[in-house]
């Protein structure tokens, strides 16, 4: 367990990376973790989406990141929230030791995201078929 400022502040990190490197695996290649953690101006939050060419993404998502051992969840998400700009959507990834991690987002935002999802798959299905015809 992290005791001291400097090991929760690496555990911290260690999950930002985590993160990062699923975001440059799957979405966006050249992602990282923010450099100073949401301190700059114009770009909050813990993740720093950039494309295969580096250049910078401003995702609808917002992404904060904690990894710690007591849940401090309501409050964690007020951070997220407050971070977000006027078109985003916050999103929170949390871990403790010894625990897979957890993302948690609006229940509004779910459902248009799994609508969304239902819709392109049924384009895709539509589309399949009548290029098979």
């Amino acid at each position: 367990m992290a005791k001291t400022n400097a090991s929760k502040k690496a555990k911290g990190c260690r999950l930002e990376k985590g993160i990062a490197k699923r975001y440059a695996k799957r979405l966006y290649p050249k992602s990282t973790r923010m450099p100073m953690s949401g301190a700059m101006a114009f770009h909050k939050g813990d993740i720093l989406k950039r494309d295969d060419k580096g250049r910078v993404v401003y995702d609808v998502w917002l992404d904060e990141c904690k990894n710690q051992e007591k849940v401090k969840l309501w409050e964690w998400w007020e951070q997220t929230i407050e971070q977000c700009g006027a078109y985003q959507k916050p999103v929170l990834h949390i871990k403790r030791n010894y625990s897979e991690g957890l993302t948690v987002m609006r229940t509004e935002d779910y459902f248009e995201l799994r609508e969304t999802i239902v819709c392109l798959e049924k384009s895709l299905r539509e589309q399949a078929y009548r290029d098979w015809e």
